[in-house]
């Protein structure tokens, strides 16, 4: 099922074009970072104080366009990092987005490897350079034992994302109504929830099961300040459901911003499992709060996470503050200073698990 992405773009590729005409986006980013970290017990003896992170993502495009109203286009998204993915949830050294996208006056229809309408619709706190506050990748400089991931093993005892995620990149189908005074509205279906990137439980089978997921975003200009809105809605079958909600709001370089996630099982659902400690993890909530000021080409900002567990003791909080200086339209530079604190009551974590991270980033765009 994962190989499908793949044969749409071969097939796209083989296609004798008709008349028309094609145009082709493309982007090659190379992100460096170095951290020193200062860990608390017990977690300090796992890991070294200097930490060396590089990444290499590449973003491509390719459309075909009948007339000004009707386009077709392949999509494509890949990432390869050198960090150690031990202790974290991110997907691995690697990761792919492949999908293909048609764009009528009817709306937009995508089918492949993508994230679903609720994620893609979300807001919240503000982002500043690659250490977001939201599916941060701190985890790559502090160690955080609720979240983990160790090949194909993956246990998230609290939510890692104010956005709905569970899914990750899995296959699926979506598809985006055209907007109308600033709202559009979406649906995904999943086959097959596969991927591991986000699951909130270590053991349940989401995928082995479907889901279907519904996002809403609004976005207006309000007296001079710009406001965006977002909902979401998914149904992960015998699995759980969620929601989610944001808003950011910018006037004259300055951006709040705030995103709310909460997941619940239900009668229906697979009966909730305490005494094995995976099942219960499926309920809990998770919220972000953060403020920026941009003035040229310098971008600073303070931002929280956190994120419980409902049945357990399992509490994460993260805050950050980021500071980006774009050079020019090829070099950026960053620099964050993070703070973690990891609670919970089962053997992972015995005692709470606290660390700082102060990281340097090098961000260099090539095309």
């Amino acid at each position: 099922m994962k190989k499908t992405p793949f044969l749409l773009l071969c097939c796209a590729l083989s296609t004798p074009a008709a008349a028309g005409t094609w145009e082709t986006d493309y982007s090659l980013f190379l992100n460096n970072y170095y951290g020193y970290t200062d860990y608390a017990s017990p977690y300090n003896r796992l890991h070294k104080q200097n930490n060396l992170n590089s990444s290499v993502n590449f973003y491509g495009q390719t459309s075909y366009f009948f007339n000004q109203d009707y386009s077709a286009s392949l999509v494509g998204y890949f990432m390869a990092d050198s960090a150690k993915k031990i202790e974290n949830y991110n997907q691995g050294i690697w990761g792919e987005e492949v999908f293909a996208l048609a764009d009528s006056p009817y709306g937009q229809i995508s089918v492949g490897q993508n994230y679903n309408v609720a994620y893609a619709f979300a807001v919240g706190a503000p982002n500043i350079g690659a250490y977001h506050i939201n599916n941060t990748e701190l985890t790559n400089f502090i160690t955080n034992p609720n979240w983990y991931k160790k090949g194909h093993k993956a246990s998230y005892k609290t939510l890692n994302s104010t956005y709905i995620n569970t899914d990750g990149a899995s296959l699926k189908a979506s598809y985006i109504t055209p907007t109308y005074k600033g709202i559009k509205l979406g649906a995904t279906y999943v086959p097959e929830t596969y991927s591991e990137s986000g699951l909130v439980a270590k053991d349940s089978p989401y995928k082995d099961k479907s889901a279907y997921i519904l996002g809403a975003y609004g976005g207006w200009d309000i007296l001079g300040y710009e406001l965006e809105t977002s909902l979401g809605f998914a149904d992960f079958d015998k699995n759980d459901k969620e929601y989610s909600a944001g808003f950011s709001l910018y006037r004259k370089g300055w951006t709040l911003g705030a995103s709310y996630r909460k997941t619940k099982t239900s009668k229906s659902d697979y009966a909730l499992n305490k005494e094995n400690l995976f099942d219960a993890y499926r309920e809990g909530r998770a919220y972000n709060i953060g403020l920026s000021y941009a003035i040229g080409p310098y971008t600073a900002g303070i931002a929280y996470f956190d994120s419980k567990a409902e049945n357990f003791a399992n509490h994460d909080k993260i805050i950050s503050f980021s500071n980006t200086f774009q050079y020019n339209k090829y070099v950026a530079f960053s620099l964050t200073a993070a703070h973690l604190k990891s609670e919970g009551e089962n053997n992972d974590l015995k005692n709470t698990s606290k660390g700082y991270a102060f990281i340097v980033g090098l961000e260099l765009s090539l095309w």
